[in-house]
């Protein structure tokens, strides 16, 4: 199973390429504090926009059914032909993966399943990159990371699920992985709401360090350099003119810079957001808007956020030990999802 496939990859001997650029900045105390806000739906799995309603999860059943009913030809009921092809769309979408021919598809979850294996492992990805040799990261524990709920499942109904992901996350990991926190309930309807949120988790941690002397449980204090990871879809919305208290969002950058704005002054903040969405048209014309989760695109630009190189190096360099790959590797990989390997052998 894909799950498998990722608990033999997690511990691989290949290494990051900028894994002895972290640990020299870790000795030489240089490694600023991080934040990674996570959400779920749109981002951990597929989510198709369906109206105002709830969106579509992108899985295994739906696909069957979506292909079937395609081949089949129209139905007498057009809202349900309308869902059919938006689903079948998404499942002819190439993922950008390095392996030709890679739709969307694979990233559905299995059946009675709300997550994707493969875009839970990205995830770990993304947190081992951004952990280093900082082994209490993500554990509850006084790390310089901490790993942020940012998802509706933060509400206690949720727990079940949230405790779920922390155990795959976990057993991905190859330790004990815990949110470390959430961002506060509240309402949300639209994807400013989700922003503000985020924002205002940010205000609140340096207020509070001001409170108590400049630091606050994990070592983050008033003036310290902080970096910001957001992998969020906002509610499957493109960045077009959302009003956050005030502040016109029309780009990722704009949202970056209304983030950067919740922190003080003195402080050293950089703020990356990781915004997992797509539009475009169906055969027939209509309007698709989907959260594609995390692409491979999406952990290189995490992994040179995290470690101050370029996206380009990033890139070069994984294609570049996907290359010196002993026999052995290919011979382990020749049944396996060919972006499973390439992904952790830049990054581990």
């Amino acid at each position: 199973s894909l799950a498998q496939i990722a608990l033999k990859f997690s511990s691989s001997r290949h290494c990051c390429p900028f894994h002895h650029k972290r640990i020299a900045m870790e000795a030489a105390g240089a490694v600023p504090e991080t934040l990674i806000f996570v959400d779920v739906d749109g981002v951990l799995n597929v989510g198709i926009r369906d109206g105002g309603s709830t969106p579509i999860l992108l899985e295994e059943n739906g696909c069957k059914y979506a292909a079937s009913k395609h081949r089949e030809g129209t139905s007498s009921n057009s809202e349900q032909d309308s869902l059919v092809e938006k689903v079948f769309s998404v499942m002819e979408r190439p993922a950008g993966s390095v392996k030709a021919g890679t739709t969307l598809r694979a990233l559905a979850c299995r059946t009675g399943e709300l997550l994707s294996d493969l875009l839970v492992v990205r995830l770990a990805i993304i947190i081992k990159a951004a952990a280093g040799t900082d082994v209490g990261a993500g554990a509850g524990d006084s790390g310089r990371l901490r790993v942020v709920l940012a998802s509706n499942w933060r509400s206690p109904k949720h727990a079940g699920r949230v405790h779920g992901l922390e155990q795959l996350l976990s057993r991905y990991l190859k330790r004990p992985f815990v949110f470390d926190a959430a961002t506060r309930e509240g309402e949300e309807h639209v994807a400013a709401d989700r922003l503000r949120c985020i924002g205002d988790f940010v205000r609140d941690r340096f207020r509070a360090a001001e409170q108590e002397g400049g630091a606050v449980a994990g070592g983050m204090g008033a003036a310290s350099e902080l970096r910001i990871l957001v992998l969020e879809d906002f509610f499957i919305t493109p960045m077009q003119d959302w009003d956050c208290d005030g502040n016109i969002i029309r780009s990722v950058t704009d949202a970056e810079d209304y983030i950067s704005s919740c922190a003080p002054p003195s402080a050293k903040v950089s703020v990356r957001i990781l915004h997992p969405y797509e539009e475009w048209r169906s055969r027939s014309g209509l309007k698709v808007q989907v959260g594609v989760g995390l692409t491979e695109q999406h952990c290189r630009e995490a992994a040179a956020f995290l470690s101050g190189a370029t996206t380009a190096a990033v890139a070069a360099q994984q294609q570049q030990q996907h290359h010196q790959c002993g026999s052995d590797d290919d011979e382990d990989a020749d049944d396996l999802e060919d972006e499973s390997v390439d992904e952790d052998s830049w990054c581990c």
